[in-house]
């Protein structure tokens, strides 16, 4: 187990995309309140601050953040920048926001290398915003930022994406390097967004190979996505060989949550998490993502942590946060649900994808 670092900020809590929208940043309170009732909340905690403009613009464009600022500061949308849409909407921090999360996550891309050791950052993991374009509740791509930071420092960077809807934005911003690889296991579907993320897109020019993307159907349950991943993930591990694993850890395939249609459960989300800090003891940099039950995102990313760290974990809840859980709509006493393991036979699509992947994608063959 490598030392870790946790990142985070209470001012997260303050901000508020509107009262009818999915993202609610109460989540991310009702995380640390979790950690606490069970002891497993850090004693030191590095805190972000406001990313510098000049760090913006590795990635994003000079006209996109003057409109992003200008939306916050006088409250004027910019649609054809996404700014001012029902997905990405203007409010009160609306940029400061997004520069805390940048700030968060190069400072935890900067400490797991010069430290080798892992960091977690739950505000982060906005990986569909573009260079010059909101997207998806993404205003600033704080993923890219920091793999650039990375890139910088001449790191091969491993970007796995398990968040139920596609990285496309991080997938975009590396599409024709090799320097970093990105892999992405997400729903796929007709309607679904954002509507990227099939297996024949695969990078281009020296990127051709780098991008490796595995679709699932909805209804995904977890032996299928356990074994797609156990087929999968150890051997882009092992031949790419990185200097920094970038995991974005969203947890919106969950089976109860509200935006997506995989059926995961909390036993799948500790199993893949476990393996990762099984396989992997260099420097990692770990960020949240996409997951819209808000109780569920506290208690699969106190796991996370906890199995960072090898807490044992509890069975039960602890009173304090059942008291919260409960206002919040979930009624049950359990760190974990019941698993999702049916007892069938792996889902047939999904092996005929994986067998392609192995067989035709440029990465493996």
């Amino acid at each position: 187990m490598s030392k870790t670092v946790f990142i985070h900020t209470p001012h997260y809590h303050q901000f508020d995309f509107g009262r009818d929208h999915p993202l609610r940043m109460y989540r991310l309170k009702l995380t640390v309140d979790l950690m606490k009732a069970l002891g497993f909340y850090p004693s030191e905690v590095i805190e972000p601050l406001l990313a510098q403009r000049e760090l913006l613009l590795s990635f994003h464009s000079a006209a996109y953040l003057d409109a992003l600022e200008k939306a916050e500061e006088e409250g004027t949308p910019c649609l054809e920048m996404g700014i001012g849409t029902p997905d990405c909407p203007v409010f009160k921090g609306c940029y400061t926001l997004p520069r805390l999360n940048a700030d968060g996550t190069c400072k935890a891309v900067e400490m797991a290398l010069e430290n080798s050791c892992w960091a977690f950052h739950m505000g982060g993991g906005m990986h569909h915003a573009h260079s010059d374009r909101a997207s998806g509740f993404c205003y600033l791509n704080d993923p890219v930022l920091g793999i650039k930071r990375a890139v910088g420092r001449d790191a091969k960077v491993l970007y796995l994406d398990i968040d139920a809807h596609h990285g496309d934005g991080v997938q975009e911003a590396f599409y024709n390097t090799g320097q970093v690889l990105t892999f992405s296991i997400h729903q796929y579907s007709s309607g679904f967004f954002p509507g990227t993320g099939s297996v024949e897109e695969v990078g281009e020019g020296e990127g051709r190979g780098f991008s490796i993307n595995l679709p699932l159907p909805p209804h995904t349950e977890d032996e299928t996505y356990w074994w797609a991943y156990r087929e999968l993930f150890p051997l882009v591990l092992e031949r790419f060989n990185p200097d920094l694993l970038f995991v974005q850890f969203g947890v919106d395939a969950h089976r109860d949550d509200p935006l997506a249609s995989l059926y995961l459960s909390t036993y799948l989300y500790e199993r893949v998490i476990r393996d990762i800090v099984d396989r992997w003891s260099g420097p990692m940099v770990i960020v949240g993502g996409g997951g819209y039950d808000m109780v569920n995102v506290a208690r699969i990313w106190t796991i996370v942590w906890g199995v960072m760290n090898d807490f044992e974990l509890p069975e039960l809840l602890p009173d304090s946060f059942l008291r919260i859980s409960t206002m919040s709509g979930y009624d049950g006493p359990h760190l974990h649900d019941i698993p999702g393991w049916s007892g069938e036979e792996v889902d047939s699509k999904v092996k005929e994808v994986v067998n392609y992947l192995v067989k035709a994608h440029p990465f493996f063959s």
